[in-house]
Order: structure tokens, then C-alpha cells, then sequence
């Protein structure tokens, strides 16, 4: 199998290394900034990695050099349409996916959409993407946008948290280095123990009543963190909406 991925960086970089451990795939890498477009000919599935607003010049680029009819088209790009892809590369077969940072580090997730796929291509589509990362089917695409702003955002919300909480413990008394160590350390403890559990039996048996928990959490609630959390992830679903809209430059 042939792939070609199109943009290195973090992502385009972290989909490769998934792949590396299968000898049956042969992947071909291209900078945007240094175009080699020699493999897409032979190309089971071209990954499109590229930015958004680079998108446009890129897949017609591709066009241009020329896509096998059998290619598939898999984007990981956020807010560009099936639909944009198609009219510019006139590539019939193609797959937006919205994957997280966490295929990384082998515990990502993605969802996907298809269009104009056989459903023998959807099979081999299928398995290709479980090489990458963890992943489900979804049958509107405005889905994806929403995954966009819970999961594909998602990693920097936590990031966020994780700096947040650092700055307190500096402000209280710990040094630098002791706060980052407890929030990293934390952060992942959490993780563990949040698989397959209930968040809030796993807030109930830390918050003991009238503890130091307790009052931490009251905070949040009359700081309606809940509502905050809300509002952002509306705001990042609303913009991927709009970048989906966007009229081609």
C-alpha cells in the first residue's frame, strides 16, 4: 500500500510514525514549503495535512500533477467541506477526518466521513484508519465539526487547565519546577483513572464533605465553570461551522 501524506508537521509527523511499524506500507512524505508531488500517481490514499488556508493551492497542485482515479482523499484539515476538496481536485473519493493530537502518543481518537466510497473501498478505508489511531463513522459531516470543537480543540482546553492550575501553585508557595511536576503528575493520574468511570462517583470519592476538595469545588460551581465550558466549546463549534461556509480564495 502507498500513502502519501501532504504536510509535515505535528500531525502529518505523528500519522507517519503510526504507520512506520507496517512493512506492508510504503509512505511518501511532502513538505509543503518543498513540493516532490512523484508518488500521488501510485497513491492508495493521499493524506491532506496541510493548513486550511493552504489547502486551496495545494489540492490544486495535486489536480494539476494528476490524482489516480482509485486514489482516496483523506483530510485532516478542520472546517473544509467534503464537498471544497472534490470541486478542487476533482478527486471523487474522499474521506475528512478530524483526529486529536493524542495519536501522537498511541491513545488518540478521530471520527470520520466518507463520500462516493464503494463499500469495499469503505472496508480498506476502514482498516487503513485503524492503523492510525482509534476512530468511528459518522454520516453527517457537521458531526465532524462538532468533534472539531470537543476532541480535535480539546487537548489545549486541558493544556489550558494544566498552566492555570501551575500558575496557582506558584502563587501559593510551591516553586516553579514543584508545581509543574504535581499538575503533570495529576493530569495523568487523572486520565488513568478516569477510563470507563463516572466522573462524578470519581468527584464524589475525592470531595469528602466539608474538605479541602469541597471547597475547590464550590468555586467552580459559583463561578458557573460549567457555563464557561459551554460557551467555549459552542464558540469553537460556531467557528468551525463558518470556516465550512467560507467562500474559496
Amino acid at each position: 500500500m502507498n500513502i502519501t501524506i501532504i504536510g509535515y508537521g505535528i500531525m502529518g509527523k505523528a500519522i507517519a510514525k503510526n504507520l512506520s511499524n507496517d512493512s506492508s506500507i510504503k509512505i511518501f512524505t511532502v513538505d509543503v514549503d518543498k513540493k516532490d508531488l512523484s508518488g500521488i500517481k501510485k497513491s492508495d490514499f493521499i493524506i491532506l495535512a496541510v493548513k486550511p488556508q493552504d489547502a486551496p493551492k495545494t489540492i490544486k497542485e495535486l489536480k494539476d500533477y494528476g490524482i489516480n482515479k482509485n486514489t482516496i482523499i483523506i483530510s485532516i484539515m478542520a472546517g473544509f467541506p467534503i464537498k471544497k476538496i472534490i470541486n478542487l481536485s476533482d478527486c471523487k473519493k474522499v474521506i475528512r477526518m478530524m483526529p486529536n493530537l493524542g495519536l501522537s502518543v498511541g491513545v488518540g481518537i478521530a471520527a470520520w466521513k466518507q463520500l462516493n466510497l464503494s463499500k469495499l473501498e469503505i472496508k480498506k478505508s476502514t482498516n487503513f484508519i485503524n492503523k492510525i489511531t482509534e476512530n468511528f463513522e459518522v454520516q453527517n459531516e457537521d458531526v465532524l465539526n462538532k468533534i472539531t470543537a470537543l476532541s480535535g480543540s480539546g487537548p489545549a482546553y486541558f493544556f489550558l487547565l494544566a498552566e492555570y492550575l501551575t500558575k496557582a501553585g506558584e502563587k501559593i508557595g510551591l516553586t516553579k519546577e514543584q508545581s509543574k511536576k504535581l499538575v503533570g503528575k495529576t493530569f495523568l493520574a487523572s486520565a488513568l483513572l478516569s477510563k470507563d468511570a463516572d466522573y462524578s462517583m470519581l468527584i464524589e470519592k475525592i470531595a469528602s464533605k466539608g474538605g479541602t476538595t469541597e471547597a475547590a469545588l464550590k468555586v467552580f460551581k459559583n463561578k458557573n465553570l460549567e457555563k464557561t465550558v459551554l460557551e467555549a466549546v459552542t464558540s469553537a463549534y460556531k467557528r468551525a461551522k463558518k470556516l465550512s461556509k467560507a467562500p474559496l480564495k
